[in-house]
């Protein structure tokens, strides 16, 4: 990096603390989450290899939530708290997860859809100027290729099945949106404040573009994005109507109450285990 870097968030620019805590948080929130849908599919998966898929990346993602949950110590939080003693409505996490993925399609969506756009804007973190999550990003993006490669395995070989595009088409066209909108629109005070401050390195549109980039030539088999001139474009405009900027989430409401309490329930195995 050529620009100097800052070490902790004290040493953010005023103004800037609270959206990236704010971005931290959401990720974490996302990650938490996703993990819990990955471990949902150990037995009902395909085939046995997907099912050892979905365990290893359900473990990879509460790794990534835990990491990032205790970042947010520098913020002023508890980390603890922020993972467990939460409700729904406190929850930075995407309408996708708030509740169990029923249908392998569905599944699908978030593992090749809504994992990559998470991974995308881990990639825009990748050296930024805040040292602590600069130095951590690397070594999470390195375990995330794993997930990306599962979820355009599976998303090619359904696409290839009788009947596969159909029910692809379906379930993208369901979480289409929610991706478009994770980045933020355009004019997204926090990105671009991140952004003009070298925190992140593309603003919303660009992190958007990056992401049709990685998906597009898949998800142009269901009709969602499309080639022109060597750039993939979604096929469909976001919708902001009803998008929550400050959880970063494109609907209201939250997890579902059997999520929150898995999420109280591996606390109080914890508690149990020290």
């Amino acid at each position: 990096m050529t620009e100097s870097g800052f070490r902790s968030a004290e040493d953010l620019p005023e103004g800037v603390s609270g959206h990236l805590g704010n971005l931290i948080l959401a990720l974490a929130d996302n990650k938490r989450l996703l993990g819990i849908r990955y471990s949902d599919w150990l037995l009902g998966a395909p085939s046995v290899e997907a099912g050892i898929a979905c365990s290893a990346m359900a473990q990879d993602e509460w790794g990534h939530a835990r990491i990032l949950y205790a970042m947010m110590r520098d913020f002023g939080h508890d980390p603890s708290a922020l993972e467990h003693e939460r409700g729904a409505g406190e929850y930075h996490s995407s309408e996708l997860l708030d509740r169990d993925v029923e249908t392998w399609e569905e599944f699908l969506a978030l593992n090749f859809l809504w994992d990559t756009a998470l991974s995308v804007q881990f990639e825009m973190l990748a050296e930024s100027r805040y040292e602590p999550i600069h130095y951590k990003v690397r070594k999470l993006l390195d375990e995330e290729r794993f997930h990306f490669d599962h979820g355009q395995g599976w998303t090619s070989r359904l696409l290839s099945a009788e009947g596969g595009r159909t029910a692809l088409a379906e379930a993208f066209g369901a979480a289409w949106n929610a991706c478009l909108c994770w980045f933020g629109p355009e004019d997204d005070p926090l990105i671009g404040t991140l952004a003009a401050h070298g925190i992140v390195r593309r603003d919303a549109a660009g992190a958007r573009a990056r992401w049709l980039e990685r998906v597009g030539p898949l998800a142009s088999a269901t009709g969602l994005a499309r080639e022109a001139d060597a750039v993939w474009a979604s096929t469909r405009e976001p919708v902001w109507e009803g998008y929550l900027a400050g959880r970063r989430r494109a609907a209201e409401g939250g997890p579902d109450e059997d999520s929150l309490a898995r999420v109280r329930g591996d606390r109080n195995r914890e508690l149990l285990m020290d």
